[in-house]
């Protein structure tokens, strides 16, 4: 009964990280997944290369409470 149990909040589980996509392209990728939250390599970079050309911007004026202190 026990295994049964695990073996059912395991398939949840999976299921869960499976829905995951890729920030750039949606193709399906799981949290462990070495570029998560992209399927690869040259999606993280096209993503950051975005942030360099100027096609993402902040939506609002940070505030300090946005920023986390490094102890």
């Amino acid at each position: 009964m026990d295994e049964s149990r695990t073996r059912t909040e395991t398939n949840t589980t999976e299921r869960k990280t499976a829905t995951a996509t890729c920030r750039r392209c949606g193709r399906s990728i799981t949290e462990s997944d070495e570029h998560y939250p992209f399927c690869s390599e040259r999606c993280r970079l096209a993503d950051l290369n975005s942030w360099f050309d100027g096609d993402y911007k902040v939506s609002r004026e940070i505030k300090d409470s946005d920023i986390e202190t490094v102890d």
